[in-house]
């Protein structure tokens, strides 16, 4: 796919669906010049994810950081004759040791040594971005600014001069417009070019006494970089490490601790404090000088956006969205379902297999037929709704529309003894429940992630969706289905309530950026839900297909009766299950939808309505949406809260949903008659 032509050079991008290469500098094969790697860094919201995707397509990996929950998205693109890996690191606002995104940052650009980095800046927000730019030009490193959302801030009457802002800081700026694919390719040919460049880049004016306690750090350890003096005054001494090595770290840090005691108590003010005025003050000096304000005109998008944000109005929309997504879901899931498992996998696949594998050894028959149950489980009820309902998260994202939701939520979570934020990470919980509990760490205090993460593991997340809309929805009604929602949130709240008012700890302040309103791009949206779903494609439809055929041999040798027979006290005596439901909701805890598509499997048919009462469908959904978390998020739970508060939330679920399980059978009959 061929970009542009610029400056008479043309640059071939070409997404690569290989994993990207791990070691910079590796030679790719013969005649191909060495390989670049580019990192890209920013604040959070900048576009810096959507300029990632739109250059490496779907052709990228994600894996966590060594020894973190901290995603790291790498991807490989061809560029004339060089091979290019681009790495999106985490979104942060300083190079502080302020959470874990910062350590990961801060590690990968001293360990990893990107050839260039690619300052991703929002041109709508400049004063607030460049304090990042500013951290980073200290580190000396290759480096492009792309400054991004130029479309943006000029409706908002924000217009930058990107050659004086450039002269400025002493290194390239390119003006882009990440979601349209605007000056991507120039900012990728000036990176490559910039690698060979020698730059002298600016640098901050700090105060008289921070410079004279660096001029006498400079003389006693004259060999060791800038960032390692600045890092010892901050008493980081994990920055010091990176920059320095352990050699002087012990003599550097105790000397900076000298200065910075006599320097504090001269001044009565803390070093922290005053280098960061001075570097907020040196971006503001430079946003003054690059620039210009005028005075927009009013735009649709504004009234829309204060009509979405309206106490009133905005919540009736947001309750509205939020059933409107559910019946979409429902309904095209639905859809597709009838398609896949009537027209296609029943009449074509699974009733000739039947019949050619009579008289067979019946363990060889089992794994064929349990295994070919297994595909039309993962094709027929996974894949429609996870699609649909990550198509639909995606454009609520792309448009702004999630962190409106924050905003008008944010009465609401402190009830829980949350703030606004807090409503990301549970919102991102109806997609998936593991990047929803590895986002809590960006909350404030231990107390709000112990309760954001309890909460978190009871939102019914895209594979619960499918259970309570492929089953419920399907076979018992929309309506039934949208009261297990309901039933949901009234029990997230009753838990938020309770521990908002039980558990110790500080609650922390709130400051919420908002995202601007855009037009979701059709392109985007579809590689980000690809992205989200391949997971169940790569991961969990060959985990289904081999569970399936080991519960065959199991079903054939006898064993699967066993155990259903020592769980029936439970499943048939107390919760008034049948006996296989048992089994299906033990390979749930894999991943939740297993849950149903194993159901489908051990009953014989996909079609529930010939197995189960509705009261049993609803049951089993609810069950399964409140019983422990799956696998990954017993995990991360683990590395964010410890073992004890995760056994505390595995065990809670667990006694909850057998609750809930036995209060649905004695008081739903009435209700499924």
């Amino acid at each position: 796919m061929q970009i542009s032509v610029f400056s008479g050079d043309v640059i071939i991008v070409t997404n690569s669906s290989t994993p990207a290469r791990k070691k910079p500098g590796k030679v790719s094969g013969l005649g191909v010049e060495k390989e670049l790697t580019l990192a890209f860094i920013g604040n959070p919201s900048v576009g810096k994810s959507v300029f990632f995707t739109r250059l490496t397509g779907v052709g990228v990996e994600v894996s966590n950081y060594p020894g973190t929950t901290i995603e790291i998205t790498s991807g490989s693109v061809q560029a004339g004759a060089r091979t290019l890996e681009l790495v999106d690191l985490p979104g942060i606002y300083s190079l502080g040791a302020a959470g874990e995104d910062e350590k990961v940052t801060r590690e990968y650009l001293f360990l990893k040594r990107p050839d260039v980095v690619v300052n991703v800046l929002d041109a709508s927000r400049l004063e607030r971005n460049l304090v990042l730019t500013l951290q980073l030009l200290e580190l000396d490193l290759p480096m492009v600014i792309a400054l991004n959302q130029v479309d943006l801030a000029e409706e908002m009457g924000i217009r930058v001069d990107a050659k004086k802002l450039s002269e400025l800081l002493g290194l390239p700026v390119v003006p882009t417009v990440a979601t349209k694919g605007e000056g991507l390719d120039k900012v990728i040919l000036i990176a490559l070019a910039e690698k060979e460049k020698e730059q002298q880049y600016h640098r901050v004016q700090y105060s008289a006494w921070v410079g004279e306690a660096l001029s006498e750090l400079d003389l006693t350890f004259p060999n060791l970089p800038f960032c390692a003096k600045m890092g010892a005054l901050l008493n980081e001494a994990e920055l010091v490490k990176l920059c320095s090595g352990k050699a002087e770290t012990s003599a550097l840090l105790s000397t900076a601790r000298r200065l910075r005691q006599y320097q504090e108590l001269r001044h009565s003010t803390s070093i922290q404090d005053t280098v960061a005025r001075d570097l907020f003050g040196e971006a503001g000096q430079l946003v003054d000088r690059v620039v210009t304000r005028f005075e927009p005109e009013k735009t649709f998008k504004d009234r829309v956006d204060a009509f979405l944000t309206s106490q009133h109005f905005g919540i009736a929309v947001l309750i509205s969205a939020l059933l409107l997504t559910f019946l979409a879901v429902f309904k095209i899931g639905g859809f597709l379902e009838g398609l896949i498992v009537d027209d296609f996998f029943e009449p074509f696949l699974i009733g000739p297999l039947e019949e050619m594998t009579l008289g067979m050894n019946p363990v060889l028959r089992n794994i064929l037929i349990y295994s070919l149950r297994g595909v039309e489980a993962g094709a027929a009820i996974a894949i429609p709704y996870i699609a649909v309902f990550y198509i639909l998260l995606s454009v609520f994202e792309d448009s702004g529309y999630l962190t409106r939701a924050a905003f008008l939520l944010d009465n609401l979570t402190h009830k829980l003894g949350l703030h606004g934020r807090a409503v990301i990470p549970l919102v991102l919980g109806f997609g998936c429940n593991v990047p929803a509990i590895m986002s809590v760490h960006a909350l404030g205090t231990k107390r709000e992630k112990r309760i954001a993460s309890v909460l978190i593991s009871l939102v019914p997340c895209s594979a619960r969706t499918v259970i309570i809309l492929g089953l419920v929805g399907v076979y018992v009604g929309f309506w039934p289905a949208v009261s297990i929602y309901v039933l949901q949130l009234i029990i997230i709240l009753l838990t938020g309530r309770i521990l908002g008012k039980s558990l110790p700890g500080k609650r922390s302040g709130f400051i919420m950026e908002m995202a601007p309103l855009r037009k979701p791009e059709l392109k985007s949206t579809l590689q980000k839900t690809w992205l989200k779903s391949k997971e169940f494609v790569y991961i969990a439809l060959p985990l289904l297909i081999v569970g399936s055929a080991f519960l065959g041999i199991l079903d054939a040798l006898g064993l699967l009766d066993l155990f259903q027979n020592a769980v029936e006290p439970i499943s048939v005596g107390l919760l008034g299950l049948p006996a296989f439901a048992a089994t299906a909701l033990v390979f749930g805890i894999l991943r939740k939808e297993m849950a149903l598509q194993i159901l489908a499997v051990l009953a014989g048919t996909a079609n529930f309505a010939a197995v189960l009462t509705p009261l049993q469908m609803y049951e089993f959904a609810v069950i399964t949406t409140i019983y422990m978390p799956c696998v990954a998020t017993i995990a991360v739970l683990k590395h964010e809260l410890g073992g004890k508060d995760t056994s505390l939330i595995v065990l809670f679920t667990v006694l909850l949903a057998l609750i809930v399980g036995v209060l649905i059978r004695v008081f739903g009959a009435s209700f499924f008659t």
